[in-house]
C-alpha cells in the first residue's frame, strides 16, 4: 500500500498547487505562480515515486530534489515572460510524467493499469504541449496574433480529465498487484516457498486432463528419519531442514517443473514431456544433491536423504488419483528397501485397488540403498 500513500500524496501536491494557482490573479503573482507549479510537478514526481514503489523499487529522492529544484530556479527565471513562461512551466511538468509513463511501459510492468495510465499521461502531456507551441508561434514572432485562451481552456479540461484516468490505471494497478499476491499467498507454502498442495493439485488436475498421447511423470519424495530431527533437535531444526532440502532439490529442477510441498516433510514434484528413464535420471540427480550436502544446525553436521517414489502416465489418460496411488506405493517401496533411493512404478498403470506385486516395481540400482 506504499505506492498508494505516494499516489494520494502527488493528488494531494496537485490540488495545493492547482489552488495556488486560481489565487495568483490575472496577470500573475510570482510566489502563487512558481509555488503552485511546483506543488504540481511534486505531485507527478510522487506519481512516479508510487509507480516505482509498487515494483518494489527505490525511491529516488536525491536526483527528483534536483530536478524539481531546476524546474523550480528556472520557472522563476522564466516569470516575466508572459508567454515564455508557458512551455518552461509546460516543459517542466511533462519530465516526471514521461519518467512515470516510460516507466510503467516497460515490458515487465506492462498490465492493463499501467497501459492505462501511461496513455493518459501521454494524452495529457501532448495537450499541453500543444499549448506550449502556440506559446512558442507568439514569442519568437511567428504568429503573433495567435489567441490560444479558449485552446488553453480546452488543454486544462483534457489535462484533468488525463489526471483522474491516470489515477483510474493506479488503481487498477494495485488491483492487480494485490489479486496476484493473493495467489501466490494462496499457492505457496509458508515455509519453505515453493508451491503447496493447492497449487499442486490444480497443475496435476490440469496436465491429467490435457495431456493425452504426452509422457509426463509424477515423483513424491519425503526427508529420511525426518522425525528424528524434530525429536532430538527440536521442530525449529525441522523446519531448518525442510528448507535446506527444498533449496537444494530446487537447484535441480528445470524451468517449468511443479515443485511442491504436500505436508510435514512430503514433497512432490510434477514434470511434463518427460517419460519415465528421464524422471529416474532426475531422481539420481535429487538424491546426489540432497545426500551431497551438509545440513548445518548451530554447531552441528547433519546429514539429509530422501526416498523417492516415481509415477509415469506412459501417454495415456490417467486420474490425478490413480498417478498419486501409484507415486505412493512407489515411495512406500523405496523406503521399504531401506531409504536413501528410489523405486519407479512398473510399465502399466494399475488401478488404485489392484494388490501391488514385487514385480510391478523397477530397481534403481545403485541408488536404491539398504
Amino acid at each position: 500500500m506504499r505506492a498508494a500513500r505516494y499516489w494520494l500524496a502527488g493528488s494531494g501536491a496537485s490540488a495545493v498547487g492547482g489552488i495556488a494557482l486560481s489565487l495568483q490573479g490575472e496577470n500573475g503573482l510570482l510566489l502563487n505562480t512558481v509555488a503552485g507549479n511546483g506543488f504540481i510537478i511534486l505531485g507527478f514526481y510522487l506519481n512516479w515515486f508510487g509507480a516505482r514503489r509498487l515494483h518494489g523499487e527505490k525511491v529516488e529522492w536525491i536526483h527528483v530534489s534536483y530536478l524539481l529544484g531546476g524546474s523550480v530556479l528556472v520557472m522563476l527565471a522564466t516569470f516575466h515572460l508572459w508567454y515564455g513562461r508557458n512551455p518552461v512551466y509546460t516543459l517542466a511538468q511533462s519530465l516526471p510524467l514521461t519518467l512515470t509513463a516510460l516507466y510503467l511501459m516497460r515490458p515487465s510492468r506492462r498490465d492493463l493499469g499501467a497501459v492505462i495510465a501511461s496513455t493518459a499521461m501521454v494524452m495529457g502531456g501532448l495537450s499541453h504541449c500543444i499549448i506550449a507551441g502556440g506559446n512558442m508561434l507568439i514569442v519568437t514572432g511567428l504568429r503573433p496574433d495567435l489567441q490560444i485562451y479558449q485552446s488553453a481552456s480546452i488543454d486544462l479540461l483534457v489535462f484533468l480529465f488525463a489526471a483522474v484516468v491516470w489515477n483510474f490505471g493506479f488503481l487498477i494497478c494495485t488491483v492487480d498487484r494485490l489479486q496476484t499476491e493473493i495467489e501466490r499467498l494462496a499457492n505457496e507454502d509458508e515455509l519453505t516457498g515453493v508451491g503447496n498442495r493447492r497449487m499442486f493439485m490444480n497443475r496435476l488436475n490440469e496436465i491429467c486432463r490435457k495431456r493425452e498421447g504426452v509422457n509426463f511423470s509424477l515423483l513424491l519424495f519425503d526427508l529420511d528419519r525426518f522425525k528424528v530431527i524434530n525429536d532430538k533437535y527440536g521442530h525449529a531444526a525441522g523446519d531448518a531442514a525442510l528448507k535446506h532440502a527444498t533449496a537444494v532439490i530446487t537447484k535441480q529442477l528445470r524451468p517449468g517443473d511443479a515443485f511442491a510441498r504436500l505436508g510435514g516433510d512430503e514433497f512432490s514434484l510434477l514434470l511434463s514431456a518427460t517419460t519415465a528413464a528421464e524422471a529416474t535420471a532426475i531422481a539420481e540427480r535429487i538424491l546426489s544433491a540432497v545426500k551431497g550436502t551438509t545440513f548445518s544446525w548451530g554447531t552441528l553436521q547433519l546429514g539429509l536423504a530422501v526416498s523417492i517414489g516415481i509415477a509415469s502416465s506412459k501417454g495415456s489418460l490417467v486420474t490425478p488419483e490413480t498417478l498419486l496411488e501409484n507415486a505412493d506405493r512407489a515411495l512406500y517401496e523405496a523406503k521399504r528397501r531401506g531409504r536413501d533411493g528410489y523405486s519407479l512404478f512398473g510399465s502399466h498403470l494399475k488401478p488404485a485397488s489392484n494388490i501391488v506385486r514385487l514385480g510391478d516395481f523397477v530397481p534403481s540400482g545403485s541408488a536404491a540403498r539398504t
